[in-house]
């Protein structure tokens, strides 16, 4: 066997470790997954031209002991090349961003704001030189610009559009989903009917969930489903890897597949 052929085989390894959420991450691929998200928010802007349309880049991450903060802040503070990192990987998208400020903040406790199973975040702002210190995230003016909803379009469920308005949006079977002990564990606001009609059956009773950034962006996550979570997007099809902590980015006009059923994500300005 081949170098080559052994890279390839540590690639997908370190894939797969990625996509499990029992897996604590390493700073180094909390960097690499951080990278990937910052690129994610890169838009086109007409004439094969792309932007990065902020100026700022917090990386929160979770260092609950004084070890880790020290690991993170060497990997991801001010003394690593974490913002060099950031400018090549968005000029290899298209688009320079020479006035970029990034920052690292650890926390101790994941706040209210974070999904399940994640150990960062990342907040970008466009902040405006003369007023640095009062500018507010962006993410404040993305969400009361753009109004986000979920069209049911093949299954049965309580209503025909949900609008994605919370920070976390569960999908499921059921409205509440009950555990051995009789108490409720989970509350499905995107909930398809106990009904056997071989559509809703797909859906497990914790599927998926929605979950909207602090940039206005919403990411959708599978839950461990039984049946898979796809997005057909462009003639072609996503699966969304079972239980990933990252999540897969949404865009409009997105077909989203709970198992057999569906749904179609819009976003309407103003």
């Amino acid at each position: 066997m081949g170098i080559l052929d052994n890279l390839q085989k540590l690639e997908k390894r370190l894939e797969k470790l990625a996509e499990r959420s029992d897996v604590p991450l390493e700073p180094i691929e909390i960097r690499r997954a951080a990278l990937d998200e910052i690129d994610d928010l890169v838009e086109p802007a007409g004439r094969s031209r792309r932007v990065f349309p902020y100026n700022r880049i917090t990386v929160e991450v979770l260092a609950a002991h004084a070890k880790q903060r020290a690991t993170m802040e060497a990997v991801l503070g001010e003394s690593s090349d974490l913002r060099t990192a950031i400018s090549e990987r968005l000029e290899s998208s298209g688009c320079r961003q020479p006035h970029l400020d990034v920052r690292l903040k650890l926390v101790k406790r994941a706040g209210s704001g974070w999904a399940t199973g994640r150990v960062f975040r990342v907040l970008c702002e466009r902040v405006e030189p003369e007023t640095s210190s009062a500018a507010a995230p962006v993410a404040t003016s993305g969400r009361a610009a753009r109004r986000a909803q979920l069209v049911v379009i093949r299954g049965e469920t309580t209503r025909k559009s949900y609008p994605l308005t919370a920070e976390r949006t569960n999908v499921g079977r059921l409205a509440e989903v009950v555990g051995k002990d009789k108490r409720v564990v989970r509350r499905n606001q995107v909930a398809f009917s106990e009904r056997d009609d071989g559509i809703n059956q797909t859906v497990s009773r914790a599927h998926a969930h929605l979950a909207l950034a602090p940039t206005g962006e919403h990411r959708l996550f599978d839950d461990h489903s039984s049946c898979g979570t796809r997005i057909f997007r462009a003639g072609r099809t996503i699966s969304l890897p079972s239980g990933s902590p990252r999540g897969t980015k949404l865009q409009p006009g997105d077909e989203i597949y709970f198992g057999q059923a569906c749904v179609r994500f819009e976003v309407k300005q103003g």
